[in-house]
C-alpha cells in the first residue's frame, strides 16, 4: 500500500472532527489544493444533500471537492461516474448502510478504482458504515458478513464507545474470519493507516484493538500501533 487509509468512528464532517481531517489531508497536500471526491454510496436517504454538505465541508478545509452519486450497481459501472476516482487525491465515503454499500459496489469498476487509490500516494477516507463495508468482514444483525475486502485484514466497529458494553469480546471474536483483526473506533476518533504499516490514532476518543478474547489494547490520540502482516496468498 502506497496510500493512506483513514477510518473514522463516527460524527464525521463536523467541527469536532475538523482537526482530524486537517491532519490527514496534510499527508497528501502538495503545492496545489488536494482534489477530493465524495462518494455517498452507503447513504440511504437524502443522498444528494449528504454529498453536497460533505463536499462543502471539505472545500472549507482548503480542498477542491466534488461528488459522484454512485448509488446503484449501474452507476458503479458507468465510466462517467467512476473514471475520475483515478484522478483525485482522496475519496470520501460517507456513513449509512454497510450492506447496501457492499451490494452496490461488489465486483464493480468503482470498487476497483477504490483499490487503486491505495496503490498510489492518495487517501481513502471512510466513516461509520463505509468503514465497516471496506473491511474483510462487518458486523450486521449479530453476524459477520463479508465486506468488500479493500482492507481485507480489518473489521471495523464504529461508534465503539456506544456499543462496546453490549457486545463482549468473546461474542465478537467467536466467528470472526481467520486473519481479520477487529478494531473498535469511538466517535470523533480516527485511525490512519500509513504505507509503512503503522496505524496512527487521532481525535478525542479511543481505539480498541481486539488481539483476542482476553486481550484488547486501547490507544488514544498521537499513539500508534501495528498489526500482524497479512499472510501472502
Amino acid at each position: 500500500m502506497r496510500g493512506y487509509l483513514v477510518l473514522n468512528g463516527g460524527d464525521a464532517f463536523s467541527p469536532r472532527t475538523k482537526s482530524i481531517d486537517h491532519n490527514w489531508l496534510s499527508l497528501i497536500r502538495r503545492q496545489s489544493r488536494p482534489r477530493v471526491m465524495v462518494v455517498p454510496t452507503a447513504s440511504v436517504e437524502k443522498t444528494r444533500k449528504v454529498a453536497d454538505e460533505t463536499m462543502r465541508y471539505f472545500n472549507y478545509l482548503g480542498t477542491f471537492a466534488e461528488y459522484r452519486l454512485i448509488t446503484t450497481p449501474l452507476e458503479a459501472n458507468t465510466a462517467t461516474e467512476y473514471e475520475d476516482l483515478d484522478k483525485v487525491d482522496a475519496v470520501i465515503l460517507t456513513d449509512g448502510s454497510p450492506i447496501d454499500m457492499v451490494e452496490i459496489l461488489r465486483g464493480s469498476k468503482t470498487e476497483a478504482a477504490l483499490r487503486r487509490l491505495l496503490e498510489r500516494k492518495a487517501a481513502l477516507m471512510a466513516t461509520g458504515a463505509s468503514a465497516m463495508a471496506i473491511g474483510g468482514a462487518f458486523w450486521f444483525g449479530g453476524e459477520w458478513e463479508p465486506g468488500l475486502g479493500i482492507a481485507p485484514h480489518l473489521a471495523v466497529l464504529p461508534h465503539h464507545n456506544l456499543v462496546q458494553m453490549r457486545l463482549s469480546p468473546a461474542q465478537l471474536l467467536a466467528r470472526l474470519p481467520e486473519g481479520v483483526t477487529l478494531i473498535g473506533i469511538d466517535d470523533t476518533t480516527a485511525v490512519i493507516a500509513h504505507p509503512d504499516g503503522t496505524y496512527h490514532v487521532d481525535g478525542a476518543g479511543e481505539v480498541m484493538v481486539y488481539r483476542d478474547a482476553d486481550h484488547q489494547d486501547v490507544y488514544r490520540a498521537k499513539q500508534t500501533f501495528t498489526l500482524a502482516a497479512p499472510e501472502a496468498e
